[in-house]
């Protein structure tokens, strides 16, 4: 084998090897059970990552799990939201809710560039303590238990 072919043996591993180890991209997905739109975007964002193998795509469902929603509100604030709103989706440098072509172009985008210049992880952002929230479904049992004593001792 020549001189040129071993240099091109070379740079073909080379290629292959940074290929491997490239970078995987972590998008956060928040879904509630009982939202119609999360469906939709959740159809989008499994073909984003079949179309991109090195999307990772971390799901949590937000109505019933009380730790999610904690998750999601926290994770939102972190990026300047103030509301948190399903379905939502955290990548990169970008948080943003509901559905559409335009929310999905600026998803695809932002798994573009982090994929090209590399993202930390979304939870690189959340400070070193977070506030501990009731979620709506933790405040609504605390509610129906209120009034389930008041009426037992009025009633």
């Amino acid at each position: 084998m020549g001189t040129r072919a071993v240099f091109l043996a070379l740079l073909a591993a080379i290629g292959v090897a940074a290929a491997a180890g490239a970078a995987q991209v972590e998008l956060y997905y928040f879904w509630s059970a009982t939202c119609p739109d999360c469906q939709i975007m959740w159809e989008f964002l499994r073909g984003l990552a079949e179309e991109y193998p090195e999307l990772v795509i971390n799901d949590y469902e937000v109505t019933f799990n009380p730790d999610n929603w904690r998750l999601m509100v926290s994770l939102a604030k972190a990026y300047g939201l103030e509301e948190g709103e399903t379905p939502t989706v955290i990548v990169g440098n970008l948080v943003t809710t509901g559905i559409g072509r335009a929310v999905e172009l600026r998803i695809r985008e932002e798994v573009e560039r982090c994929l090209t210049a590399g993202c930390p992880s979304p939870l690189d952002r959340l400070p070193q303590q977070t506030v501990w929230r009731l979620s709506p479904l933790e405040a609504l049992f605390i509610i129906l238990i209120g009034l389930a004593v008041f009426f037992y001792l009025t009633g």
